[in-house]
């Protein structure tokens, strides 16, 4: 009889999607769920080792979201700041950039976030919670920015 039970919970755990490692939870309700500060990138260690595997891949989801058409192909600005100069508006932390991304700036600043500097902007950053949706993807994209903008403010020639 136990075994029946457990038979049928597993069962009901993999159709609804409730094992170990699924995760139904979107980029957008991580940065809303989430205590302020909480929120770390885990690929931190390669980004640190500025790995160039996570670049391509991060610069790839870059691209594939529609980001150059603001920030440009490489990140150095376009209609929108750049991203890769080491200068961000609102802080460099991951949890920021992330809730920016995901919040967009205007839902950013309702949480009490406040600009750190000033850029000739042509518009507020728009949420992305309907286009970036996997929390992994805009973490790889995050990596991939602190990369290019250590690549830029060093000198370190990019990876091919």
């Amino acid at each position: 009889m136990v075994e029946r039970r457990l038979a049928i919970v597993l069962w009901l755990a993999v159709v609804l999607g409730l094992t170990a490692g699924a995760s139904a939870e979107t980029a957008f309700e991580t940065a809303q769920k989430s205590k302020v500060g909480s929120l770390v990138n885990p690929y931190a260690a390669q980004e640190a080792a500025h790995d160039p595997e996570l670049a391509a891949e991060g610069h790839k989801l870059y691209s594939s979201f529609g980001c150059p058409g603001c920030h440009g192909g490489g990140g150095g600005g376009g209609m929108c700041p750049p991203l890769t100069t080491g200068v961000w508006i609102y802080g460099d932390s991951d949890d920021t950039l992330f809730r920016l991304v995901m919040l967009g700036s205007i839902d950013l600043q309702k949480l009490g976030f406040s600009r750190r500097g000033f850029r000739n902007i042509a518009a507020p950053m728009p949420s992305y919670r309907s286009i970036i949706t996997k929390p992994d993807d805009l973490w790889k994209i995050i990596a991939w920015i602190k990369i290019q903008t250590y690549r830029n403010t060093q000198n370190v020639p990019s990876e091919p």
